[in-house]
């Protein structure tokens, strides 16, 4: 891992929550070159020792799993976190993506239209947004509008109500 580690945050991230549950020194935690959207985690056993690699990357896909990396996938010889950001990605950025069902919409251009409106519309008061930390894990975050919302305290998922600042108008 070397000077990866201290120059990016995801992998330091990837390498600090699987060192909860793991040594380290049989790991090796790594960025794809092209692109940088992907780490990959291998098992690099002592030949001593009698370890079975696809057990093991069981182990890691669970611990990154429980420690918010959803899409961490077991592909037997190899672990694999796709939807990483770049490696020079600030540490306190994100990356929001909004969410919205559409019916009776005929087509996917339709579609891309009418959530596109649906962003502006004065009535709408809730949304669904997959935001992503700089680390690569997601998170879903369900803000509302709606003044007359009261927000349950241990409904960690919900944003606290705020007063709709924007007023947009509609590009053509």
């Amino acid at each position: 891992m070397g000077d990866n580690l201290s120059l990016d945050h995801a992998i330091a991230a990837v390498s600090a929550a699987l060192a909860t549950a793991h040594d380290l020194r049989q790991l090796t935690v790594q960025r794809t070159a092209d692109p940088d959207t992907y780490i990959t985690i291998t098992h690099c056993p002592d030949l001593a020792a009698n370890h079975n690699q696809a057990d093991q990357h069981t182990a890691y896909t669970a611990t990154l799993q429980e420690a918010g990396w959803d899409q961490a996938l077991n592909l037997g010889p190899l672990v694999l976190i796709p939807g990483i950001p770049p490696s020079d990605t600030a540490p306190d950025s994100y990356t929001a993506a909004w969410a919205t069902t559409l019916d009776g919409v005929s087509d996917p251009v339709d579609a891309a239209y009418e959530a596109r409106g649906q962003q502006h519309d004065c009535e709408l008061t809730e949304a669904v947004w997959t935001v992503t930390d700089a680390t690569g894990r997601p998170h879903i975050i369900i803000t509302d509008d709606n003044l007359e919302y009261e927000p349950e305290p241990d409904h960690a998922g919900r944003v606290e109500p705020r007063m709709p600042a924007y007023d947009h108008a509609h590009t053509a």
